[in-house]
């Protein structure tokens, strides 16, 4: 499987590891997962770990995916910070996700550092 969602129980936050391709199916596979991870563990906390995408879906997916985010539950408290990818096309889709995702009232934020996107997201 091209991701991967987990609770990290110490800080709060849902994890979504994504690696390679990840088609819109996967996107949308990975939000139902991370926002059940969020329902059972009362968090509002999301860390995607983009580092290792590589694309496999498009800017119309994405906003597509973030046009659903109401529908399964995520409200405007949430925040997710964002570890870019290193492919250059991948960061532009990830860039084009949080400008959009802000748009929409989201509190979401792209990082280049794990210890910088941590220490925003639990404010530490």
């Amino acid at each position: 499987m091209p991701w991967e969602a987990k609770y990290n129980c110490d800080d709060g936050y849902v994890e979504l590891i994504y690696n390679g391709l990840i088609s819109p199916k996967d996107l949308y596979d990975a939000l139902i997962a991370a926002t059940h991870l969020a329902e059972e563990n009362h968090s509002i906390l999301f860390l995607a770990d983009c580092s290792n995408m590589v694309g496999g879906h498009s800017i119309v997916d994405l906003y597509g995916l973030i046009s659903l985010y109401e529908s399964v539950g995520l409200n405007l408290k949430m925040k997710e910070a964002l570890l870019l990818p290193s492919m250059k096309s991948a960061m532009k889709d990830v860039e084009f996700y949080e400008t959009s995702c802000w748009n929409k009232g989201f509190n979401v934020k792209v990082f280049t550092s794990r210890r910088e996107a941590l220490s925003w997201l639990t404010d530490k």
